[in-house]
């Protein structure tokens, strides 16, 4: 009679008291150790054919998809993405004249990046007119933390004057409107969520 590997996971191990049938072990090797591997399929739809009745899937099992690249788990109803290490930095920000860094944070988890900017206004007054400023750089993020394909929108508040900015796959936040001047002294805070593609 087959007993349960020294794993815990109930692997069935023939036995030398089994009647000896080579085709029985390796079967019951290969039932024990296929649905514990990370299997391939061509598609959802292929998985679902293949993994139906005695082979249905069970919580813990774990498939790649060749049509889209993606690993899923089965969670004991869902096939699912496993979730991405969350990763985060509070350094490399780099000040343009005229500003000063009071802080900044970013995050960032499988693709989708996520970065707050908080900074001092220190040189000269930048009037707005009907919403309009002159665009202005006002820092560099760190590589690794920038977008990869295109120009970014994100918006910026002061508590007193609120706006946009852009930032481009350089790294660079340019603050491009405001619904009030902002003065020397004036804190802002930008924030901007994005995915990366690379």
């Amino acid at each position: 009679m087959t007993a349960p590997d020294q794993y815990g996971q109930n692997v069935a191990i023939w036995q030398m008291t089994d009647a000896p049938s080579i085709p029985g072990a390796a079967q019951a090797l290969a039932d024990g150790i296929i649905p514990r591997t990370v299997m391939r399929f061509a598609s959802a739809s292929a998985r679902g054919a293949t993994l139906a009745g005695a082979y249905a899937p069970v919580e813990g099992m774990a498939t790649y998809l060749l049509d889209v690249n993606r690993l899923e788990v089965y969670n004991g109803s869902a096939w699912v993405t496993p979730p991405q290490a969350l990763t985060s930095t509070t350094s490399g920000l780099v000040m343009e004249p005229g500003f000063s860094q009071l802080d900044f944070a970013g995050y960032r988890e499988g693709r989708n990046v996520m970065i707050d900017v908080y900074l001092t206004r220190t040189g000269a007054t930048i009037n707005e007119s009907d919403g309009n400023i002159l665009d202005t750089a006002c820092c560099t993020l760190p590589a690794g933390w920038r977008p990869t394909h295109q120009t970014i929108n994100g918006a910026w508040d002061s508590g007193v004057a609120s706006g946009g900015f852009v930032l481009g796959t350089d790294g660079i936040c340019t603050l491009r409107s405001a619904s009030g001047n902002i003065n020397n002294g004036s804190n802002l805070r930008l924030h901007s969520t994005f995915l990366i593609t690379t």
